[in-house]
């Protein structure tokens, strides 16, 4: 029998925008318990990640928790690991970023704790193989990612016990397995059955080391772990048990094994990520073909490692707000590494910020469905966007650009006040609206759409099979927990993007209470219609001859709309549609704008009749939006609602404001009707 070591690796994250009562309540119910315990424990060698944004709150709000750090790393019983400072997807941003994130935490580590890094984590285990040579270069030895990675290789289970080495372009780098086994029995099962299977590894007569990394707020912060793992002395039992059977398994940090064991190998590993982001990632129709596929061959031991979803670039593909805050923070980067800038500049830093991964992506936990993480993104890529304005200026203009990479232009006006992106292939609707004195995008709502597990919700549902318990539980089971009674009635789904100057053809019957559950009628083929868009004095014109079904025929109809920036904050539109038809056609015409509002209120739920002014107050932003319409007409106003799974159960988000301009006309042929709509923003404090 030969003992066996056990590599236990810690993973310690907040998002960039979290609240900061939720990095406290993560501190006093995770990560300082897990800490005290550890140091019970005074020979239990572990290995802790924490993002930057983490550390400085440390530093800033517990030192005395760097203080027991440093005494750990003294005594050689605590390694500490690297990775991005803003903890980014690293495969997903630019090669210089990559390099200057993982500098940035590295420098601060050392400076800050005197701790010289070798290994690196890799955000959400999210590989590609060319971070290989990033890591390499940045002077990192080793990193962690997960079993099924190697699996997809061809390894089984039984190779996994050790590391291996793997490399590009000659670079060579350590790579560690992460245990799904131990994952998943840490700490939710009993402490005998994780002895056991260490016992059952030590039989095995060869070296060898087994890892378990994952997040630190599995020990207290999930549902029920607070009691499991301290009040009931889970985490306790675990160590000392260890100790107690020091005869069959001691604990290591990562070098240690590096310096004592010899590499199992080279490997090439494919682009991967833990198996859960894997099916997360997929488009939602097939989440549950998938789901079920897995069910089916979980027990075949000889498929189920070639078993595997999307990887996390698919995010980019599901959903279009994702993809929107990924290539704002490429054409940013773009403009910052077109020019000399430091590393710990503030501009940098801001840029890096907006690279969290935590907002750009969604599984169990809420990520791109929580408004305020999406905010953050943008609030930190636009104080970078406007810092570079004010270093190296900016002169007011449109451009064509191919921003989302779809392979169309889209036409972006950016000045020094505000930032307005027309996708004129989509309705030439604004899909981005951004003030950069405030450091807000207007536009940063979420469109509702189908999601895999809202199937189970559904079935939950209507077998009054829901419970708002907090007990023990993996957010890998298949729990239904929900936060409030109610949510089927929110399971509502949108055909399109939500975005501004979308033009509406409505059914001359179309009712106001039709516009939240997307049941009304649309006649028209303009919302997701392409316009001809050209650049011409200031302004953008767009211009679509489409069709409008009226009275069983489709009959022609051109509508024209010029998007005027003003001078600060907002923008003037100017309508004409026009009757290209031969028949009069009776029209309800509106004109839909979203506005991510902070929060809902009574406001956001009304039809106000006859009127040329709709004005909406957000007294957290410090911000009215104003729409003053040049002829009067209907507003219809809704809320936009979500209904998303997290780590505490499915819940409803309020991600914005929905404002229709109703417009009821008759024209004959080659009759126009115009108008305009000014859209403002007015600072109020």
């Amino acid at each position: 029998m030969k003992k066996i070591k056990f590599v236990l690796g810690i993973h310690n994250h907040q998002p960039v925008g979290n609240f900061k009562w939720v990095f406290e309540k993560a501190y006093e119910v995770a990560y300082k318990p897990f800490f005290e315990v550890m140091l019970k424990h005074k020979n239990i060698k572990w290995n802790l990640h924490s993002s930057g944004m983490l550390w400085e709150f440390m530093l800033e709000e517990h030192p005395e928790y760097i203080k027991n750090i440093k005494n750990l790393i003294s005594k050689g019983t605590l390694e500490i690991i690297s990775g991005g400072y803003y903890e980014p997807i690293l495969s997903v941003i630019p090669d210089s970023d990559r390099k200057g994130q993982i500098k940035q935490l590295s420098d601060f580590i050392k400076n800050k704790l005197g701790y010289n890094c070798k290994g690196a984590w890799v955000a959400e285990r999210v590989w590609e193989p060319s971070l290989v040579k990033t890591l390499a270069d940045t002077g990192i030895k080793y990193t962690i990612l997960d079993d099924v990675h190697f699996m997809a290789a061809g390894l089984k289970e039984n190779d996994l016990k050790g590391f291996y080495t793997t490399e590009d372009q000659g670079k060579v780098l350590a790579v560690f397995p992460i245990s799904q086994k131990l994952r998943y029995l840490i700490p939710f099962q009993d402490v005998s059955v994780c002895i056991n299977y260490f016992r059952q590894l030590a039989n095995e007569d060869k070296d060898i080391a087994v890892v378990m990394a994952d997040d630190g707020e599995k020990f207290g912060m999930w549902p029920g772990t607070n009691k499991h793992v301290y009040e009931n002395g889970w985490l306790d039992k675990f160590l000392t048990a260890i100790e107690e059977n020091s005869d069959i398994v001691e604990t290591a940090t990562f070098s240690e094994v590096l310096e004592t064991m010899k590499p199992s190998g080279r490997i090439y590993l494919p682009t991967n990520s833990y198996f859960e982001m894997s099916e997360w990632t997929l488009p939602s129709a097939v989440q549950n073909k998938f789901d079920n596929f897995v069910k089916q061959n979980e027990h075949d031991n000889e498929v189920k490692p070639f078993i595997r979803g999307g990887f996390w670039r698919n995010f980019l593909n599901k959903y279009d707000e994702a993809n929107n805050m990924h290539k704002k923070m490429l054409r940013v980067s773009n403009k910052i590494q077109n020019k000399s800038v430091p590393l710990n500049s503030e501009l940098q830093k801001a840029l890096y910020a907006g690279q969290c991964n935590c907002a750009y992506w969604h599984g169990v936990f809420g990520g791109l469905y929580l408004p305020h993480l999406r905010n953050a993104i943008y609030d930190s890529l636009l104080k970078a966007e406007d810092l570079y304005n004010k270093k190296f200026g900016i002169k007011s203009s449109w451009s064509k650009d191919d921003f989302d990479c779809d392979g169309s232009d889209e036409f972006l006006y950016e000045s020094s006040q505000q930032d307005i992106y027309v996708d004129a292939q989509n309705g030439g609707s604004i899909f981005e609206f951004d003030l950069l004195d405030k450091k807000y995008n207007f536009s940063n709502v979420l469109t509702r759409k189908y999601e895999g597990y809202h199937k189970k919700l559904k079935e939950a549902i209507e077998n009054n099979n829901v419970t708002d318990s907090q007990e023990l539980t993996s957010i890998h089971n298949d729990a239904v927990k929900v936060k409030e009674i109610g949510l089927e009635k929110h399971l509502v789904y949108d055909w399109y993007r939500k975005a501004s100057l979308l033009d509406h053809f409505f059914n001359n019957d179309t009712k106001y209470e039709q516009l939240y559950g997307v049941r009304f009628r649309e006649e028209g083929d303009f919302v997701l219609g392409e316009y001809k868009a050209k650049i011409v004095s200031g302004s953008l014109e767009l211009i679509r001859q489409g069709h409008v079904w009226y009275d069983g025929s489709h009959l022609s109809v051109e509508v024209k709309k010029v998007i005027k920036p003003l001078k600060k904050n907002g923008y003037e539109t100017e309508y004409k549609i026009k009757n290209i038809s031969d028949r009069e056609i009776k029209f309800t015409f509106g004109v839909e704008q979203v506005f991510a509002f902070s929060e809902m209120i009574s406001d956001d739920m009304g039809e106000i009749k006859n009127k040329k002014v709709w004005e909406r107050k957000d007294k957290n932003l410090g911000m009215n939006i104003k729409l003053t319409s040049s002829k009067p007409c209907d507003y219809w106003v809704v809320p936009i609602n979500t209904v998303s799974t997290s780590e505490n159960g499915y819940e409803k988000t309020y991600q914005g404001t929905t404002v229709v301009n109703v417009y009821k006309f008759t024209l004959n042929r080659n009759n126009s009707f115009s108008f305009k709509i000014k859209t403002e923003v007015l600072n109020k404090k």
